[in-house]
């Protein structure tokens, strides 16, 4: 991929934040859009702005003429619960107005991470692709909203949509407010405080992936030229340990923490209607997806990293 312009939306957050060292470091240039504050460290160029102000992105989209978005701004399952206006604003109606000014400012192509989330239950033990969507969290109506906006985008006006849907990414800097965070917070909180509580039961296995193959997933489907694509909206699947066996790995690597169980009843309800594994085969044969990491070169990798005091996430830089 020759060198771009490149807006990330949602450009403070987990996954945007790392993604985009690894695009800039091979050339592109990237700009980010966020609520403030904007982080004055940063190199790259940082627009302050709401998702959700239609007449504010559409300035940014003219100014700054990418040439393809990556629209990560979006409020996360426990927010969107309890704040369910402002969930419907931000992650629907923002893309919507996302997808027009896209439009009218001439970017080439719009690429957007759904979700396990997007599903409901009961669902079969590998979903595949077309699998039929009834979430039972409103963070997972929005994603799937935004699936069929940006397919719709594609197929009457030829936007180049392009879509992961993400099982649940297992990173140092996921978010709080997620209901999947237990799956990054116990390898975070095991290394930093040697304690800590899974709220899911030990026999909890959504299907998950660790930052670094999503960093790499995302980088090669953007790049994947478009007349090798069968589909807009790609499943991925990485590997799908329990709740206890994630706990054993860490144990094994980290003996002196204090590791146990107190499920939560909703969070276990949400988190078992989600997938436990995904048939992925489309995105393998089509641009080559496969996963570097299972639970161990995971745990080793990621425990490594934050027994070493990495703290700002530099080992993550140009891995992928």
């Amino acid at each position: 991929m020759s060198r771009e312009t490149i807006l990330i939306t949602g450009g403070a957050g987990n996954l945007a934040r790392q993604l985009t060292d690894e695009l800039a470091a091979t050339g592109h240039r990237i700009v980010l859009v966020d609520l403030p504050p904007a982080d004055p460290g940063s190199p790259h160029e940082y627009h302050v702005a709401d998702i959700g102000d239609r007449e504010r992105i559409d300035s940014i989209l003219a100014e700054v003429r990418p040439d393809r978005v990556i629209h990560f701004a979006s409020l996360l399952s426990g927010g969107s619960e309890d704040d369910r206006t402002r969930a419907w604003q931000v992650n629907v109606d923002g893309a919507f107005g996302l997808f027009e000014a896209a439009l009218a400012r001439g970017v080439g192509s719009i690429f957007f991470p759904s979700s396990v989330a997007a599903y409901g239950s009961p669902l079969p033990e590998i979903v595949p692709p077309d699998q039929p969507q009834w979430p039972t969290g409103l963070y997972g109506v929005t994603k799937a909203c935004v699936e069929r906006l940006g397919v719709y985008y594609h197929r009457k006006f030829g936007l180049d949509f392009r879509c992961l849907r993400l099982p649940v990414v297992v990173s140092r800097f996921a978010p709080a407010g997620a209901a999947s965070a237990y799956a990054s917070r116990c390898f975070v909180e095991a290394a930093t405080e040697h304690k800590f509580t899974f709220r899911v039961r030990p026999e909890t296995r959504p299907s998950l992936i660790y930052v670094k193959d999503v960093l790499a997933a995302v980088q090669r489907l953007i790049e994947a030229p478009s007349e090798e694509l069968t589909r807009r909206v790609y499943n991925l699947q990485a590997l799908s340990p329990t709740a206890a066996e994630i706990c054993q790995a860490i144990s094994r690597r980290v003996p002196e923490a204090e590791l146990d169980f107190d499920p939560d009843s909703e969070t276990v309800q949400l988190i078992e209607s989600w997938p436990v594994r995904f048939d992925d085969t489309a995105a393998r044969t089509d641009w080559g997806w496969a996963p570097r990491f299972d639970l161990d070169t995971l745990a080793d990798d990621f425990l490594e990293e934050l027994l070493d005091g990495d703290t700002d996430g530099r080992h993550l830089r140009g891995t992928a």
